[in-house]
């Protein structure tokens, strides 16, 4: 893979499904280069490395991470650059260094319902050969909000939560209008099945339309969502919620405002959203 300049100041090296690798940004400055994600091996990270060199780019001089996943951090041990994130990714993945990764424990803590399926079939898949397996944790936390000075561009990281995980935070560069949104805007993973909740979903997207972004980058989307799109899925995401709130556990009435919305059937990603939502109300009841 080679990395794609997404504006003036920004390049990504797109996602991987194969072993879930999500999109890696550098945003580079006159005088530093600061990089999104830390992706989820080092043999991930060198391939952004790599690139960079390759564009006579300097080595990155800041890392930050959206939020704790393995695979947005588990290729941190690749950089020299100093790690920031936030105080409870950073509490994370601590926790996550003193785990065993064997595929024994791994199977247990799927079994325990502490871990995924689905990550654990990733992670064997990125990791078959673990023996340089080396979990850095951030080395610099913060609370809410950092910003970087990088040389005629800067970045505003920020935390704004949300089900998929509570420490989520965001890259913003307000010269190129790019905000990074790591996982912010996908479901809770950890239930099964994967739930939404309007008391956390809705604050995130008022949160997230406040910053002045033209285009959105999503860590697993090829493309990046521009605003008019980002804004239309906030709407249909809210109306799909307060309709699930109104209506409650009622999911055919619900699928039926749908229709008689849309002038038509909903679609699949709709109709999951309607699950999402209908999952968070029946784990909160």
């Amino acid at each position: 893979m080679e990395l794609h300049r997404l504006s003036e100041h920004i390049y990504t090296l797109p996602p991987d499904d194969a072993t879930d690798r999500p999109v890696l940004g550098a945003v580079v400055g006159q005088r530093a280069t600061l990089v999104v994600e830390a992706g989820n091996s080092p043999a991930h990270a060198r391939l952004l490395l790599t690139g960079l060199a390759r564009l006579g780019i300097r080595p990155p001089s800041y890392v930050v991470l959206t939020h704790w996943h393995w695979d947005h951090v588990f290729g941190a041990s690749a950089f020299e650059a100093p790690v920031f994130a936030h105080r409870e990714t950073k509490r994370k993945v601590e926790e996550q260094a003193g785990l065993e990764w064997s595929d024994a424990a791994l199977d247990q803590r799927v079994t325990e319902g502490t871990e995924i399926a689905f990550c654990r079939d990733m992670f064997k898949a990125e990791w078959p050969d673990r023996t340089e397996l080396q979990i850095r944790p951030p080395d610099v936390a913060f609370d809410s909000r950092l910003e970087f000075d990088l040389g005629g561009v800067s970045c505003r990281v920020q935390h704004v939560g949300g089900d998929h995980s509570a420490d989520s935070s965001v890259v913003f560069v307000p010269e190129d209008g790019v905000l990074f949104l790591g996982d912010c805007l996908s479901e809770d993973l950890y239930h099964n099945p994967p739930d939404y909740t309007v008391q956390k979903l809705f604050p995130l997207l008022d949160a997230l339309l406040i910053f002045d972004a033209g285009r959105y980058v999503l860590a697993h989307d090829l493309a990046p969502l521009p605003r008019a799109e980002m804004a239309a899925l906030a709407e249909r995401l809210k109306f799909i919620g307060r309709t699930v709130e109104r209506l409650g556990d009622q999911r055919e009435r619900i699928v039926q405002q749908l229709e008689a919305a849309a002038g038509g059937a909903p679609d699949e990603e709709s109709l999951a959203m309607v699950d999402a939502f209908l999952a968070g109300l029946r784990r909160a009841a």
